[in-house]
Order: structure tokens, then sequence, then C-alpha cells
């Protein structure tokens, strides 16, 4: 009996939430690079400072907070799931592009907290967003963003 508790105790434990977190903090699920391209039907971009995110109790990698190299990430509300969290830069770039346009096209992008977050609402309107890597292009390939408006 005694050895059935110890083998259960050293046995591998497998996540069966994947990115959340049974803390108090807002779960996230991250963005990672997948065979498949990664499909988000997203309401809401939150372009925010990663130290304002977990000041906001949102549970942030501890990759992302203890690397200098990111100081700004998104965070996406999804139509269903976890919002979805974007910290490469790569991905970032083309993000910020997108906001630029909407920006531009009259977008209502509110600024919080002396501009560390900005929240943009799509309203009625949702946004299919897609990401993907070249599957040839290695560990450090930059992933492409694609946004298409749902009618």
């Amino acid at each position: 009996m005694l050895f059935v508790v110890v083998a259960l105790m050293t046995s591998k434990k497998t996540n069966v939430f994947g990115q959340m977190t049974l803390r108090a903090t807002k779960a996230l699920e991250y963005l990672k690079t997948t065979e498949k391209p990664i499909q988000k039907m997203v309401t809401e971009i939150l372009w925010i400072n990663k130290k304002v995110a977990e000041a906001d109790n949102w549970e942030m990698p501890h990759w992302v907070m203890d690397n200098d190299n990111y100081e700004w990430v998104c965070i996406l509300s999804v139509a269903d799931g976890l919002p979805f969290l974007v910290y490469q830069k790569s991905a970032l770039r083309l993000i910020e592009a997108h906001l630029m346009k909407l920006e531009s096209a009259g977008a209502t992008i509110r600024s919080e907290d002396k501009g560390r977050r900005l929240i943009v609402d799509l309203g009625d309107e949702a946004v299919q967003v897609g990401f993907w890597r070249n599957p040839n292009g290695g560990k450090f390939a930059p992933f492409n963003v694609e946004f298409a408006e749902i009618e």
C-alpha cells in the first residue's frame, strides 16, 4: 500500500487546464508555436505595459516579466476561451500596425494609466485574428498575424 502511495506521489503530473492558473490571478492563454495556425475571434484588444498587466492581476509568465526585452504585451479578449496573451515582438509589430490602421479609420482607443494601458473596444464587430509561423523557419521564425473582419 505504501508503495502505491509513493508511486502516485512521484508520478509526473500532467496539467489538465493547460495555461489556466489556480491562483487568484486572471488566467491567460499564451501565443505559442503550433503545427496549425491559431485562429481567435477577438472582441477587444488591450495593449498594455507588462508591469501594469501584472498589477491588474493578469497571470504574466515569468519569462516575460524577467526579460527586459519585453516591455509591452497585447491581451486579446476572445469570444470563446481565455484571453490571449501576445508578447512576441514579431507578432506585436503586426498588431501595432493594425491598431494604427484602426485608429486612422476612426476607432476609439481609450488610454488609461498615463498611456500604459490602451484599450480598443471593437464594439459589436469581431475580428478573426490568425497567428502562424513558417514551420521550416526554426525556433526564432517570426510570427505572421492576419486580421479578417467578420460580417
